[in-house]
């Protein structure tokens, strides 16, 4: 589970800083050139899900690199599954998936929160980062989208995490 971390001359930050600047740090590792291009995606460099859930958000990092975390905006959550060779095999199968409907991915992303009711889907890219807004009920099965490939790899990512969680 994270932690509280100390800032220099500061008290621990809260769940809400400490969210934001993972958050943060994920989207700025596409545009520092740390993480390989990947044969079987190579223009993409990871994806961020942020997904609406008690009062706040849940965000899944899935990485080239294998850097895979989930962690929730009123704190929380899991950093390094994908040292795990089941997370990494999945968050790699993911941008793979993601790599192969690239197309629909076509809004300009700012990486901003989606609005409630809706799971947002940011692809890193060495150019331009993209995303793709789903509704919650096409995230959880309830109605039918584009991206349901997607959506069904983003959820085995977080099945996996689950798995080492739940045996750790």
């Amino acid at each position: 589970m994270l932690g509280r971390r100390k800032r220099s001359g500061q008290e621990s930050a809260s769940p809400a800083e400490m969210y934001r600047d993972l958050r943060s740090m994920a989207f700025e590792a596409a545009v520092s050139g740390v993480i390989p291009v990947h044969r079987d995606h190579p223009e993409v460099f990871g994806l961020v899900a942020d997904i609406p859930a008690q009062g706040g958000y849940a965000t899944i990092v899935a990485l080239g690199d294998n850097s895979t975390s989930m962690y929730t905006s009123t704190g929380g959550g899991t950093i390094g599954a994908g040292e795990r060779p089941a997370v990494a095999a999945s968050t790699q199968q993911l941008l793979a998936v993601v790599q192969a409907h690239l197309d629909a991915f076509a809004s300009a992303d700012d990486g901003t929160l989606p609005e409630q009711g809706w799971v947002r889907l940011h692809v890193l890219t060495d150019q331009m980062p993209r995303r793709a807004d789903v509704s919650e009920d096409a995230f959880w099965g309830k109605a039918s989208d584009p991206l349901v490939p997607v959506i069904a790899a983003v959820q085995d990512v977080m099945s996996r995490m689950r798995e080492i969680t739940a045996s750790s």
